[in-house]
């Protein structure tokens, strides 16, 4: 079933000062130095083609490149301005991959579908997600251009104490979050696996948080370190980032980076190991076949995430760095009780049925946590929000998949909806 969505009003804030990236420059290093810094810093950096781009540079004869925003394992991200349309724009520069699983062509082709779906669309979810305005290819390179964005909703958190977010913005981004699940379910044949704050995107209020990046350049223009390790001297700049105060940043939601997404039939599943690990829904984890339900499940990590301004789930080995698969599904059962049986039979990994007996009762020498929702929920005074919450939390975080609510189920439950219908934003 679709959802149905009415637009989600900007919310005030009204405290908390502006949040600064860090900025350095750097004079020209040598190929020997032992710092690296921005993409040079990642993992098989010099195994990875990545576009050198220089500011000032125009691509396909109309983006002109301002500063850098980001980069990411696979790409450069830069601000721009369209020399045609005199807008800004967020071009995102891809690594040069053309391996049959590149995650840049994945999703090349996960952004060229969405673009074709929304054509014909009279549902409010393409205008929940971002989606490329233009794809263009630079010397081998795929290009995205994209509308820029204020920050994500990682980045906000950051702008509250102890990292909460107030409950009222939450329910509107998970509405907004839903609605957009429901459309790449249901018309787009798109699960994303990776719904995370890093991947929540907020409006900007208006341009001056773009033309103050632009001023910034222009006064203090940034210096790149040349990395001579390339077949050509590559030019590595800081990420200048983006200055904003709250005011700054809109009610105004969107989910992004469909770099790991698939293509999946609404009620098809697929299998193989995906997702962030301290979002990874169970059915990943025990290697049975997942679909859909996976996002719902990222939404529910997320949304205890923001409320609670820490991570619910963490199975990971910090002095290794390791995910520890025990620790995950003990985590688990804690909440929710003990997988089916026919889960643990079924699973195609082999270490699973040695957690437990012949009975489906954990066995191993690790113990399960003693804790309940209760006991996690404590932003939430007790009474009848904290119970609403609790069943919400309960609809979501179920070892079945087939028990698990989907988007069209959530935007009716009443922790979720009742402020929301009450003020009027929802239909």
């Amino acid at each position: 079933m679709r959802c149905g969505l009415a637009g989600i009003p900007e919310l005030p804030w009204t405290r908390r000062p502006s949040l600064q990236r860090c900025r350095k420059d750097y004079r020209l290093l040598s190929a020997t130095s032992r710092l690296q810094i921005e993409e040079q810093s990642l993992p098989r950096f010099h195994q990875k083609r990545y576009f050198p781009v220089n500011i000032g540079q125009v691509f396909n004869n109309r983006y002109r490149i301002i500063a850098k925003l980001g980069y990411g394992a696979n790409s450069t991200v830069w601000l721009a301005r369209d020399q045609v349309t005199q807008q800004y724009a967020s071009l995102k520069i891809c690594v040069r991959d053309e391996t049959e699983d590149s995650p840049v062509l994945n999703e090349y082709n996960i952004l060229r579908h969405i673009s074709a779906c929304a054509t014909t669309s009279d549902h409010a979810g393409p205008s929940l997600l971002r989606r490329a305005d233009d794809m263009f290819m630079a010397d081998g390179h795929h290009c995205f251009v994209m509308k820029p964005y204020a920050c994500s909703l990682q980045q906000l958190r950051e702008m509250f104490p102890y990292s909460i977010i107030p409950r009222e913005f939450i329910m509107a981004v998970v509405v907004r979050l839903l609605g957009c699940s429901n459309w790449l379910q249901l018309e787009a044949g798109i699960v994303h696996t990776e719904i995370t704050p890093q991947n929540i995107l907020l409006a900007a209020s208006d341009d001056d948080i773009f033309s103050r990046a632009e001023r910034m350049e222009l006064e203090s223009p940034s210096v790149p370190v040349i990395d001579h390790s390339k077949p050509c001297p590559y030019p590595i700049y800081i990420s200048r980032g983006l200055t904003m105060n709250l005011s700054e940043a809109s009610g105004y939601s969107v989910l992004t980076d469909f770099g790991s997404a698939r293509f999946l039939d609404a009620a098809a599943t697929t299998r193989g190991w995906c997702m962030p690990d301290t979002y990874r829904a169970p059915e990943v984890l025990m290697s049975l076949p997942w679909g859909h339900g996976v996002d719902i499940w990222s939404i529910g990590v997320m949304v205890l995430e923001l409320l609670e301004g820490r991570n619910v789930f963490n199975p990971i080995d910090r002095v290794h760095n390791q995910y520890v698969l025990p620790v995950a599904l003990a985590q688990y059962i804690s909440l929710t009780g003990p997988p089916p049986l026919w889960m643990i039979q079924q699973s195609e990994d082999p270490v699973i049925p040695t957690f437990f007996d012949d009975q489906g009762r954990w066995i191993a020498d690790l113990p399960i946590p003693k804790r309940s929702f209760q006991d996690i929920v404590t932003v939430i005074e007790p009474g009848e929000e904290k119970d609403q919450f609790i069943g919400f939390l309960h609809k979501i975080f179920t070892w079945d998949t087939v028990q698990r609510a989907n988007s069209y189920e959530l935007l009716q439950d009443e922790w979720l909806t009742g402020p929301l219908r009450a003020q009027g934003i929802l239909s």
